[in-house]
């Protein structure tokens, strides 16, 4: 490279669902980069999957749409995107969430043409993504969480609805929720409670996905912590508790309205503290993550309780976003989270 500054492609929007939440982290990781230290290369990805010059993707970060627009392949400077990802940047920070870029497909990407990356690999990302798969890896090394069940389309379409969820509601414990296995920000949840609610509730998370995650509820308060770094050298953030005044912590609690409550840090015992600090480093180990993870935990400190709820291995990054206010607490501002992100990535590259 040219000059001294370290050259980033920062992509963001992208396919999935998810597609406005990363414009909003994009922005805040636009304007926090040192731009005595960075050359940013924006890159949208529009919810066709094209990718968009840097001169429109900053009129988009920086105007009042809140998705990409649609726009056809002519308009797209295909030359240019080549240019800059051969020839001008270090590696790319790919705040995508959600399918088709948290699940490795992007990482996958990157890999084929030699570019290094902020976050998780392939594997580790497609890990992350589905969880049952992750589930069953929480399950192979012994990390404690709720009872599960992975229900998948062809199997729905051979039962009678009735029969399949006494079969449930035998198995687990009531009510249960029922999730998309590839999909964040809790888009396509329900919970169910009764067999009136069955049928609405697997047409909503078949909406993205065919394969669901059916999960045993937890009595216990939401807990989460985050992660940064790689192989032996990982940070823990201090641990916070989200008090939303939904049922549970939907796309809308998370997003859109303004009566959650963020507890930083969360008021519980030291020793479970602790225990959330290990177990949050055991189940980053044991999806091979790298560089950056959220992870929610039900903690319920009467009976002793504490579950792995999931790992999200690119997690909201505004700096309202609860992965940043975490690591706040323990002194880390957001630009040195983004510094220590790029360092990681080039020094797991080399």
């Amino acid at each position: 490279m040219s000059n001294s500054k370290i050259n980033i492609a920062l992509f963001f929007g992208g396919r999935s669902a998810e597609h406005e939440v990363s414009i909003l982290s994009a922005r805040s990781i636009y304007n926090a980069f040192s731009k005595e230290k960075y050359k940013i290369y924006p890159i949208a990805i529009s919810k066709q999957g094209y990718f968009i010059s840097p001169a429109e993707s900053e009129a988009i970060l920086f105007g009042e749409q809140k998705k990409v627009p649609e726009i056809n392949r002519k308009n797209i400077l295909d030359q240019e995107i080549l240019n800059i990802l051969e020839n001008k940047i270090d590696l790319v920070f790919p705040v995508l969430h959600g399918p088709y870029g948290e699940d490795g497909k992007i990482q996958g990407f990157l890999d084929t043409l030699n570019i290094k990356y902020v976050g998780c690999d392939l594997l580790a990302s497609a890990v992350g993504m589905d969880k049952a798969v992750m589930k069953e890896i929480f399950s192979y090394y012994n990390i404690p969480q709720s009872e599960f069940r992975i229900l998948k389309k062809e199997d729905v379409n051979k039962q009678k609805l009735p029969k399949l969820f006494q079969k449930l509601a035998d198995d687990l414990k009531r009510p249960f929720f029922i999730k998309p296995a590839n999909m964040g920000s809790s888009i396509g949840i329900s919970k169910v409670k009764e067999l009136s609610s069955f049928k609405a509730a697997l047409k909503e998370a078949f909406k993205y996905d065919n394969k669901l995650i059916i999960e045993s509820s937890v009595e216990g308060r939401e807990i989460e912590s985050a992660v940064l770094g790689s192989g032996d050298q990982i940070q823990v953030s201090a641990a916070g508790e989200i008090i939303s005044t939904h049922d549970f912590y939907d796309y809308q609690a998370k997003y859109k309205d303004q009566s959650t409550e963020l507890i930083i840090p969360a008021e519980i015992s030291e020793a479970n503290k602790e225990k959330i600090k290990e177990l949050s480093i055991r189940a980053f180990k044991a999806i091979g993550a790298a560089g950056i993870s959220r992870l929610d935990f039900f903690v319920n400190e009467k009976e002793n309780i504490i579950l792995i709820n999931e790992i999200n291995t690119m997690p909201g990054f505004t700096q309202f976003s609860m992965y940043p206010l975490l690591f706040k607490e323990v002194g880390i501002s957001y630009m040195e989270l983004l510094d220590e992100l790029v360092n990681i990535a080039l020094a797991e590259a080399k």
